[in-house]
């Protein structure tokens, strides 16, 4: 009885030790896990709390259109051609300057060779010097001019397909890529805009040293530009017909 009595004690203290020793793994594990968890969520949260680039790619910049180029890195041509080429709506649009969708996506354009009024009237020394030019003797006719010009271009952009001929050069004062815009006319073919503008008393003639491609030099546009200024003048075509005032 009494060897009975030690078998059982010996045994039960064998499955409390057992018991003791399962609880302490329990424990552990339970606080391996908290740990790992806490971890986790401490990282998640670093990433959350992260900048976005922080070991992604930066987003490529945009670029400036440019012209195409050879296999050599020269360019293909001194301008390009933009044919596939349409009017956007922009309230920034006025009688020189436009936003037109082409290929390389909705870009900037104003006309080489002429300068329009403002549809505002413009800064004060520009409005001066325009009212000078036009022989105003004030320069309370300008805004209403300017609104002509843009009704004037945005008309004939929208009623006909035109083409942009630039060299991607930046008119930083315009904020816009100087160019050549032309017409389709079924009369006259291809019509420069800036010819028809200073035609009809609309703009201004500006210095320009940019032969056109396949078209008349420099010196040969300006001097086609002073013919049709006289001739704008003569007829009292626009601002020529507002002189006085």
């Amino acid at each position: 009885m009494i060897e009975d009595k030690s078998i059982r004690s010996t045994l039960f203290a064998t499955g409390i030790l057992l018991l003791g020793l399962v609880l302490v793994g329990w424990m552990l594990s339970r606080r391996a896990g908290a740990r790992r968890a806490a971890a986790g969520a401490a990282a998640a949260s670093a990433a959350a709390a992260a900048p976005a680039a922080v070991g992604r790619p930066a987003a490529a910049a945009v670029m400036a259109p440019t012209l195409p180029l050879k296999a050599d890195g020269r360019p293909v041509a001194a301008y390009q051609v933009l044919t596939e080429v349409s009017l956007e709506n922009d309230p920034g649009n006025d009688g020189d300057t436009f936003v037109v969708k082409t290929p390389q996506g909705p870009q900037r354009f104003c006309l080489y060779f002429v300068d329009t009024v403002e549809t505002d009237g413009g800064q004060v020394a520009a409005a001066r010097d325009m009212a000078g030019y036009f022989g105003f003797d004030s320069e309370e006719p300008l805004r209403a001019l300017g609104l002509e010009a843009r009704d004037f271009s945005l008309r004939l952009l929208r009623a006909s397909s035109f083409r942009v001929i630039t060299r991607w050069e930046k008119n930083a004062e315009e904020d816009a890529f100087q160019a050549f815009i032309y017409l389709k006319d079924p009369q006259e073919g291809l019509i420069n805009l800036a010819q028809w503008l200073v035609r009809y008393g609309l703009a201004r003639i500006v210095p320009c040293e940019r032969d056109q491609p396949g078209g008349p030099t420099a010196a040969e546009f300006r001097a086609l530009l002073a013919e049709e200024e006289a001739r704008s003048k003569a007829e009292s075509h626009g601002a020529w017909n507002r002189q006085g005032h």
